[in-house]
């Protein structure tokens, strides 16, 4: 028989094959199945693809450095990044799309590569809050794509502060949990900063149990922050009982712990399976399966306008009855959606208070604009924080 489906591949001639290539399987005088290549024709028609796909991409990265090269003649070189540009070939792409890959699949494939293609000119510096492997590392990865140059900070505010200075391009800082509510520290590092928020994004929290053990019954400790430990207590009484949790200062150092001492495990997020090499063993393990962080993106520039956007604004009020409901008022007679309202006690001032509101909306919009130009004559405070395109929910 092996020698029969040898003899039948000698005989093939491939230049000739127009369609599926089949050959016999068993023994044909004794009705042997017809078979093969149909896979093998539809390999290489993939393998073709990939050889075009690879061109076509080449060809992109000259291109944007000749528009890199032209950036420069004109004086244009330290706007090397155009946000507003990669967002309108996205939505230019989502609407074209037919299929088969959804649109959520479409948008990180064309993240990696304008990431790429920026790195050909410069790679972006992308402040994020510390160490590698967070979930705030994790958003940056996701929103930026891999080729930028990534900088841990010890904590938000330097994250903003890297950012004020132009050691970064762009900083990236968590502001709300869809269970443990809203950053303060994020809110509080806004009253004093000079930057924007320019765009907004939202990642699913997924923890993971990584370990290089083999066998997940020979796992005798687990490293991890106290808090996935605590959102993972359910699956590991059910699934691990009686076997140690060890608190670490973060998941980062949690992996790196795992990947250095023999049977021992970490939980983790899906990026320090990849930076610190350590299989994932299960995924998912939280014990509530709906748990996001919202992030948002702050820059020296505003952002431009989008299809739909959102507005945030911090503002103080004075002290009296009803001052809080005549500021709502204010949006709602005009029929602007408020999306979130937050009090923050002020720093320093007992008593006083400063609100944090998003609301649906652009600055240059008629009605927005004559709201905010009402609420800064109301108000003892007003700071735009910016505006910047509306994610929608997860």
């Amino acid at each position: 028989m092996a020698f029969f489906i040898f003899a039948c591949i000698l005989s093939l001639d491939y230049g000739m094959i127009k369609h599926p290539i089949e050959i016999f399987a068993g023994n044909p005088s004794k009705g042997g199945t017809c078979f093969l290549s149909h896979l093998d024709d539809l390999r290489r028609q993939i393998d073709k693809i990939d050889d075009q796909l690879l061109k076509l991409v080449s060809r992109r990265g000259v291109l944007a450095q000749k528009v890199g090269d032209e950036k420069t003649r004109l004086g244009k070189a330290t706007h090397f990044h155009v946000p507003h540009r990669e967002r309108a070939i996205l939505e230019r792409l989502k609407d074209q799309n037919k299929g088969p890959f959804p649109n959520t699949a479409i948008e990180p494939i064309f993240r990696e590569l304008f990431s790429a293609t920026l790195a050909l000119e410069k790679p972006l510096r992308i402040s994020f809050l510390g160490p590698q492997t967070t979930f705030s590392h994790q958003a940056a990865v996701r929103h930026f794509g891999h080729s930028c140059t990534f900088n841990p900070c010890g904590n938000i505010e330097a994250v903003f502060l890297e950012v004020e200075l132009g050691n970064s391009d762009y900083g990236i800082v968590p502001v709300e949990n869809s269970i443990e509510g809203v950053i303060n520290l994020t809110l509080d590092c806004f009253v004093d900063s000079p930057l924007h928020i320019c765009n907004e994004m939202r990642l699913p929290i997924g923890l993971f149990l990584l370990s290089n053990v083999p066998d997940q019954k020979k796992i005798q400790k687990i490293y991890s922050h106290p808090q996935p430990l605590a959102q993972c207590r359910n699956w590991l009484n059910r699934n691990m009982p009686g076997v140690e949790q060890v608190p670490t200062s973060s998941t980062a150092q949690a992996a790196e712990l795992a990947k250095r001492n023999k049977n021992t495990a970490a939980i983790a997020g899906e990026l320090a399976a990849e930076v610190y090499k350590i299989k994932i063993v299960k995924k998912n393990i939280q014990d509530r399966a709906e748990n996001y962080t919202r992030f948002l993106i702050i820059s020296k520039d505003q952002a431009k306008k989008a299809k739909m956007n959102k507005t945030s604004v911090m503002f103080s009020i004075t002290d009296e009855a009803g001052s809080l409901l005549k500021t709502l008022q204010l949006f709602a007679k005009n029929k602007i959606n408020l999306s979130k309202i937050q009090s923050r006690p002020l720093r320093n001032r007992p008593w006083e208070y400063l609100f944090y509101v998003d609301f649906m909306g652009h600055i240059e919009d008629k009605t927005v604009e004559r709201v905010l130009k009402t609420l800064g004559k109301q108000a003892l405070f007003l700071r735009v924080l910016g505006s910047y395109p509306e994610k929608g929910q997860p």
